[in-house]
């Protein structure tokens, strides 16, 4: 299967008013970014094709857009999920 990401810059980018509910994800070395921290945006549950990549968690963090608050993870979250933004 392909891989349909789009790279993106920043999320000055994204207007996250076209989401019913915008979600964050950071991810650690997930399988198909290895070494990497990558910042996915979800619609709700369903994930979109908009990412961010940074070397470093801080480096993703001081991306997140004013508005957003930090949800920790839960046992139950996928091992690469290291935070979530609502």
């Amino acid at each position: 299967m392909e891989n349909m990401d789009q790279l993106i810059n920043s999320f000055e980018e994204i207007n996250f008013n076209q989401y019913q509910m915008p979600i964050i994800c950071i991810f650690s070395n997930p399988k198909d970014y290895r070494g990497m921290f990558v910042a996915r945006i979800f619609d709700a549950d369903k994930p979109t094709e908009n990412i961010i990549m940074r070397v470093s968690l801080d480096a993703i963090r001081k991306e997140i857009p004013d508005g957003f608050t930090l949800i920790p993870r839960s046992a139950d979250d996928d091992s690469a999920l290291v935070e979530t933004w609502i």
